[in-house]
């Protein structure tokens, strides 16, 4: 059995910059192994009421190409259902700082289904000043 400690992070990462580059680095201080979970077209639609800027496709393309990410995927078409887990089991879940109601959700599913996952939330990168959202408004997007 392996003693390689399994971080998984979650997000949207549309228009990919450096507060994700800063949360991935972050993430993968606290383990052996960095997993991503690029969110779905449809499941951003249902949460944030929009399309993303950039498909599911080439948000996924993005991640994949950063160095210290050691796998991703595409996550799940629904909400709360994390099959992942499965798959994974990972050790520590890492979220953004401005993920609080996905860490309320994924601790009741870890404490559900008993799972011995960590789930923490990493310190904003610049105070937020560099929030998708906040880029996106600032171009006009």
């Amino acid at each position: 059995m392996s003693n390689m400690k399994k971080v998984l992070s979650f997000g949207t990462f549309d228009f990919l910059h450096s507060g994700h580059i800063f949360t991935f680095e972050k993430a993968r201080k606290l383990g052996d192994t960095l997993i991503v979970s690029v969110a779905r077209d449809r499941a951003i639609k249902k949460i944030k009421g929009k399309n993303p800027l950039h498909t599911e496709d080439e948000r996924l393309a993005l991640v994949r190409h950063i160095d210290m990410v050691d796998e991703a995927f595409l996550g799940d078409e629904e909400l709360g259902v994390y099959s992942f887990f499965k798959k994974f089991v990972p050790d520590i879940i890492a979220l953004g700082y401005d993920q609080p109601e996905l860490k309320k959700d994924v601790e009741a599913f870890i404490a559900t289904n008993e799972y011995h996952t960590i789930c923490i939330t990493l310190p904003p990168y610049k105070n937020g000043k560099t929030k998708s959202s906040t880029i996106k408004k600032s171009l006009g997007l």
